[in-house]
């Protein structure tokens, strides 16, 4: 399983997330959001994880402005299918809501519009941007995590990650599930996330 710690707002959060070896980083790029970080920050970065730009309805050229810094966009918002076209294809993650769509035929038709366009999905709570600290609602659309690659978002944390697994998504994305509080990380919460899906990166101090 994949596992990324969104909302990164601390250089010293960073550097333990480094010796669990996280696979992913994501830094929000919304001002709105109170995770908010600069591109000053993530260009004064020296880390080897591999990092996330999470932007919200930015335009296409200003995203394609700043992909050089990461290795990884998350689109959050109402991009359509040539706004994808736009991007390079192998660092795109799609933020998707499933709870939108009434049937799961129109999120499966979604998404394969998508797919070759994307390198992931993202599976959020709610109907629009993000931050809803709860986990998604089940339904139908979890037949479609076996055939898509497909993140799981919302709220996830050490007490509701079972419910989670049960599923199988090809990832998690870790956020206000695993805080002290916005843009603070907990790392007994982030290990004990870990030692539940038996991580094999994390490391000893």
């Amino acid at each position: 399983m994949i596992v990324k710690v969104c909302g990164i707002t601390r250089l010293s959060d960073i550097k333990w997330l480094e010796k669990m070896e996280i696979d992913l980083i994501g830094f929000i790029l919304y001002s709105k959001s109170p995770r908010k970080v600069e591109l000053e920050f993530v260009d004064n970065l020296s880390t080897k994880l591999k990092k996330v730009g999470v932007v919200v309805d930015k335009r296409i050229d200003e995203i394609q402005s700043i992909m050089d810094k990461f290795d990884f966009v998350q689109l959050h918002g109402d991009y359509d299918l040539e706004s994808c076209k736009e991007l390079e294809a192998e660092k795109v993650i799609k933020v998707v809501w499933p709870e939108r769509y009434d049937n799961v035929s129109l999120l499966k038709k979604e998404l394969d519009i998508f797919l070759p366009f994307v390198k992931y999905f993202l599976f959020d709570a709610g109907k629009s941007l993000g931050g809803h600290g709860r986990i998604i609602e089940f339904g139908e659309w979890i037949k479609l995590l076996k055939d898509y690659p497909i993140f799981l978002a919302g709220g996830i944390n050490p007490h509701n990650l079972g419910k989670i697994l049960e599923i199988g998504p090809l990832g998690i994305d870790l956020n206000s599930g695993v805080e002290i509080r916005p843009g603070i990380k907990s790392k007994e919460k982030v290990s004990s996330i870990l030692k539940q899906i038996n991580f094999k990166g994390e490391k000893n101090d």
